[in-house]
């Protein structure tokens, strides 16, 4: 399934999901005039299946209702560019799931707060700068999430080809290579999560469409016998103007 998330100019359409519903004053203004103001763009992805619902606060105040664990950002919210700390407490509750340290979030930039589990009992939080200046008018552009902490290492396939192999779980924590986009040729795939080394599919999305001058988001999400927003899935999240 693709879900296409909104992003540039400022024109953002509002999703289903109640992400920053409650607007910060301060943080998200309505620009009263026709002058464009800078804005910085940031989406949560709650990508921790042995989490709990949270619910997001923005410098210690109240900025969403409650977020399911597998559930994603449809677009991205805009905020003056500022210094942000952002905390993830149990919905309904005062319990701090996890946190992200004040930093600042600049002006024209993209980000994504991520939660995973990096254990069976923890969740941490991730921020992530989505770097969308490689996309260009003739390649397509992805990357890949390994975000399901019970069936080991992965293989990624396009059709029948191999295109990134030996994943770990929760690899985007370690190292920010694998938080760029990498170009690859327009057109439409059928995507496949093995079990690394194996030909046996763990998960698979057919008939993807992937447009030039486009990037994607395929992420490995869920556990073994999930159900509903956890259940072992690869979704795509389109980043499109």
């Amino acid at each position: 399934m693709i879900t296409v998330q909104v992003r540039k100019n400022g024109l953002l359409i509002v999703g289903a999901l109640s992400f920053l519903t409650m607007l910060l004053s301060g943080c998200l203004k309505e620009s009263t005039s026709s002058t464009y103001t800078p804005k910085t763009y940031i989406s949560i992805m709650h990508l921790a299946p042995r989490s709990p619902a949270v619910q997001i606060f923005i410098n210690n105040q109240p900025s969403s209702s409650g977020i399911n664990p597998g559930t994603v950002s449809s677009s991205y919210t805009a905020f003056d560019p500022a210094v942000l700390g952002f905390t993830f407490k149990k919905s309904g509750g005062d319990s701090v799931v996890t946190s992200l340290p004040s930093a600042v979030y600049d002006s024209l930039n993209y980000y994504t707060l991520l939660l995973y589990n990096p254990d069976s009992t923890h969740v941490q939080a991730l921020r992530i700068q989505d770097d969308f200046s490689v996309l260009n008018t003739t390649q397509t552009f992805y990357r890949f999430f390994h975000l399901c902490p019970d069936v080991g290492n992965v293989d990624l396939y396009f059709d029948n080809n191999i295109i990134e192999s030996g994943r770990q779980y929760a690899d985007i924590a370690a190292t920010s290579y694998y938080n760029q986009f990498f170009s690859k040729t327009p057109s439409t795939y059928s995507i496949y999560v093995k079990k690394a080394g194996t030909d046996s599919v763990i998960a698979q999305a057919s008939s993807v469409s992937l447009a030039a001058a486009n990037a994607y988001t395929i992420y490995l999400k869920g556990m073994k016998g999930g159900t509903g927003s956890n259940a072992l899935t690869v979704d795509i999240l389109q980043a499109a103007d």
